[in-house]
C-alpha cells in the first residue's frame, strides 16, 4: 500500500528506484486503456514522482507524466486547480532538463500552450509576460529554417500584450516579426 511504501527507509535508494520503475509501467499501462479513472492515473503518477529521487536524471518524465494526466483531467472537469498544477509541474520539468535535450522544446511548447489557457481566462499579464519570454526562448532554438511558425505566435502575443499595455514597440517588434515570417515562408505555404 502506498503508506507502506512511504515508510520505507530512505537507505534503500535502490528499493525506491524500484518501486519508482514500478510506478511508471503501471503508470503508462494504465494510460493506454481508454476510459481509465483518472483519479488512479493521477495516484499512480504522484507515486512515481515522490519515488523518483531530485537529483534522478529522468525526474523530468515523472514530472511530464503527472502533468500530463492532470491536463487530461483538466480539459474534461475544467478544474483551473489542476491547471495551475500543470503549469507548476512543467516549470520543473523544464528546469531539470538540459537546455538542448530536444524533449525540453516540447515540454516549452506545453507549458506556453497552459500559460496561454490560463491568460485567456484569467486575463493575468503576468501569464502574458511569461509566454512572450517562453516563445523568445523557443525561437532561438529552433532552426533559422523551420522559425516562421515561432515568429508568427511571438508576434501574436506581443500584439495581446499592445492590446492590453498600450506599448507601441511591441507593435514595431510584432510588425518585423511578421515580416521576417514571410520571408522564410516559401511561395504558396499557408
Amino acid at each position: 500500500s502506498r503508506p507502506t511504501l512511504k515508510r520505507m527507509p530512505a537507505r534503500l535508494p535502490d528499493a525506491r528506484l524500484a518501486l519508482k520503475d514500478l510506478s511508471d509501467l503501471l503508470l503508462r499501462e494504465f494510460m493506454k486503456k481508454r476510459g481509465s479513472d483518472s483519479g488512479a492515473l493521477i495516484t499512480l503518477a504522484r507515486t512515481a514522482l515522490e519515488f523518483t529521487p531530485p537529483e534522478h536524471p529522468h525526474r523530468h518524465s515523472a514530472l511530464i507524466n503527472l502533468a500530463n494526466v492532470l491536463y487530461e483531467r483538466f480539459k474534461k472537469e475544467d478544474s483551473h486547480v489542476d491547471l495551475d498544477e500543470v503549469i507548476v509541474l512543467r516549470r520543473a520539468a523544464c528546469k531539470c532538463m538540459f537546455p538542448d535535450d530536444p524533449e525540453r522544446q516540447t515540454t516549452l511548447l506545453e507549458l506556453d500552450d497552459c500559460l496561454h489557457e490560463r491568460f485567456r481566462r484569467t486575463d493575468a499579464i503576468a501569464d502574458l509576460e511569461e509566454i512572450i519570454s517562453l516563445r523568445r526562448v523557443t525561437l532561438e532554438r529552433t532552426p533559422p529554417s523551420n522559425r516562421c511558425r515561432q515568429l508568427l505566435n511571438l508576434a501574436n502575443s506581443l500584439v495581446e500584450r499592445f492590446e492590453k499595455l498600450g506599448l507601441v514597440t511591441d507593435v514595431k517588434e510584432a510588425i518585423a516579426l511578421g515580416r521576417t515570417a514571410l520571408d522564410l515562408c516559401p511561395p504558396g505555404h499557408p
